[in-house]
């Protein structure tokens, strides 16, 4: 018999359980007839709250299951572009339909809602958005966060954790010596940032436009952001900066990855820099995207910003490169150095001649190599430090490098 704290997390996901009318629109039900067979009877038994089977509920596992690594196979055989967006869809239904049964069959109820969101998480990075019966939001999104708010729940039986202390390098940022070069704007009108700032591609500091945000309170405690992220799965980056040959990738659980890299002191010179970087977390989280506040700027020219996440520990580096949007990067908290240089100048600043990173530069932008470079003497950049609830207009197509002086945390609009 299911512990009650499990019984409930089933009844709330079985209320998004896909139904016969989402199968109707389905394009890989009349390819895999199979494979929709094993579904529609699946769900048919779980919608009928014949939930507490000791034998059809195991079998169902089994069968779910053998058709999930399948389709897993299958994405990963040959180019990624060339999948069937029907393969990801059947695999987005497969995983919501593994989490139930793996918590129908629990004896361990923490461990099987943490299977439940990493499986969750992967669906979301390899299958299609689907959303779910009861809203409009996608089934796998909603399913992490209900698997989320119970794990919550048990863990609220235990002692809290210990408060842990985040460095925020506030005030002035001793040592970073380097005084802003770029015009800081205290909370401007909606029209003088148009006509001084975005018109004229102008890059800005801006100030006390992010008090508001419940985000300011809540994320440099790492206990809250273990609480709503921890089981997550997210990628990072491992190396020290993305275009240098010792980087690479992995995927992490969000709390090993806080605990490792972010709230601990890290030994600079031998342990190697993570990275979560540019990452669509708020997608993934909604806890964490209700936390934040879209600035109005935004609103005027483009109503669906992208929203990218960037938190690591101190010394995590972006190169200096360019991006092809507008972007408002928000500091939530810690410290980072920025250096700007201007769109004119992209060919004194020697990018790479690869495809893939002819938008990033091969100058240090903090120790510039004038012999080997010797263009870069025609060069005027541009320097500030980007502080805890400040944000930085940076134009489309500047060149802007970016080290982080602390454990920082921050936020990207890149916008229209």
């Amino acid at each position: 018999m299911m512990e009650s704290e499990i019984k409930k997390c089933v009844k709330e996901l079985l209320v998004i359980c896909p139904r016969k009318a989402f199968f109707d629109h389905c394009s890989w039900v009349q390819k895999e007839p199979q494979f929709y067979k094993v579904i529609k009877s699946t769900v048919d038994f779980l919608v009928a709250d014949m939930c507490e089977s000791v034998i059809k509920i195991p079998q169902n596992l089994v069968k779910v299951g053998l058709l999930y690594d399948i389709v897993y196979n299958q994405l990963h055989t040959g180019q990624w572009k060339e999948v069937d967006p029907a393969k990801r869809e059947l695999f987005t239904i497969l995983s919501f339909l593994r989490i139930i049964h793996i918590l129908l069959v629990s004896k361990d109820d923490q461990q099987s809602l943490k299977d439940g969101i990493y499986l969750a998480d992967l669906g979301l990075m390899l299958g299609s958005s689907v959303a779910s019966t009861s809203t409009s939001a996608d089934l796998l999104t909603e399913s992490a966060s209900i698997l989320t708010a119970n794990l919550s729940q048990l863990h609220a039986q235990e002692p809290p954790l210990k408060r842990i202390k985040i460095e925020e390098c506030e005030g002035t940022a001793e040592g970073s010596g380097i005084s802003c070069n770029v015009p800081v704007l205290e909370c401007p009108s909606l029209d003088y940032f148009s006509k001084n700032c975005y018109e004229p591609q102008q890059p800005a500091l801006l100030r006390k436009i992010m008090n508001d945000w419940p985000a300011m309170d809540r994320w440099h405690d790492p206990n809250y952001l273990l609480r709503v992220a921890g089981e997550r799965t997210v990628p990072v980056e491992t190396g020290s900066q993305y275009s240098s040959d010792d980087w690479s990738q992995k995927l992490m659980k969000f709390g090993e990855f806080l605990m490792q890299s972010v709230a601990t002191d890290r030994n600079l010179a031998t342990d190697p820099v993570s990275y979560l970087a540019q990452h669509d977390l708020f997608d993934q989280i909604p806890a964490l995207r209700r936390d934040i506040i879209v600035p109005d700027y935004i609103g005027c020219t483009d109503t669906a910003p992208r929203i990218r996440a960037w938190l690591g520990p101190k010394g995590t580096v972006s190169p200096l490169h360019t991006d092809p949007c507008h972007n408002l990067l928000c500091q939530v908290f810690g410290s980072k150095t920025i250096i700007l240089a201007r769109p004119e100048d992209t060919d004194k600043l020697y990018p790479h001649d690869h495809f893939i990173l002819n938008n990033t530069s091969r100058v240090d932008a903090r120790q510039p190599d004038y012999e080997r470079f010797p263009l870069l003497r025609e060069v005027r950049f541009y320097r500030l430090t980007l502080r805890r609830g400040e944000v930085l207009y940076i134009p489309p197509k500047w060149w802007h490098y970016v080290e982080s002086l602390s454990p920082s945390f921050s936020v990207s609009f890149w916008f229209e």
